[in-house]
């Protein structure tokens, strides 16, 4: 890229300085950047769960710790640091995130990848059609569109998984498309 253009932050296509919006994916250029702390804001906020729904906060403490990674809390749930190859690592976000349609209370396991760009869903929608567990979804952090990997659980479902494998699963598949989107970088 010479250093007569500008690169979209959004899909990398070398766009002339002229330009004031992306002819590829319409961000406007130079405005924006990925946001290193965007995942604080994967959870969003949920009332709180009623109460004849189980204990949420128990089982959410009670799967971060069956995990066996570095925890803390975060916004709206905890931070699971796992460490990954090459020296990476990838935060995955867990914590209480409503209900389902017959009003059972829901748990996400979040982990962001980077920003949204046209260009990967396409191929991100075939890669959920062979996903087991975990699936790739936008979702707006801080006023962007971000890929994420999002696997949901109902409440009754958290004390029966193998916490730490799942949470790794989520974490490699994140960390794999974040190492794509962001050329090597290790931002999440």
């Amino acid at each position: 890229m010479s250093a007569s253009t500008l690169a979209c932050a959004r899909c990398a296509l070398a766009n002339h300085p002229s330009n004031r919006f992306c002819s590829r994916c319409g961000l406007p250029l130079g405005a924006v950047q990925a946001d290193a702390g965007a995942g604080t804001d994967a959870l969003g906020t949920y009332e709180t769960p009623g109460p004849y729904e189980p204990d949420i906060e128990r089982l959410v403490r009670d799967l971060v710790a069956r995990a066996g990674y570095e925890t803390g809390p975060s916004s709206h749930g905890w931070r699971a640091i796992v460490p990954l190859e090459l020296d990476r690592q990838q935060a995955v976000y867990i914590g209480y995130s409503g209900t389902d349609p017959e009003g059972r209370a829901i748990l996400s396991l979040v982990s962001v990848c980077g920003p949204a760009n046209d260009r990967h869903s396409h191929i991100l929608l075939k890669m959920n059609a062979r996903s087991v567990e975990g699936h790739f979804a936008i979702k707006v952090l801080r006023g962007e569109e971000y890929f994420i990997v999002i696997e949901n659980l109902t409440a009754d479902m958290a004390e029966q998984i193998d916490a730490g494998s799942l949470i790794r699963r989520i974490a490699e598949m994140a960390d794999g498309l974040e190492d794509r989107l962001s050329r090597g970088k290790d931002l999440y």
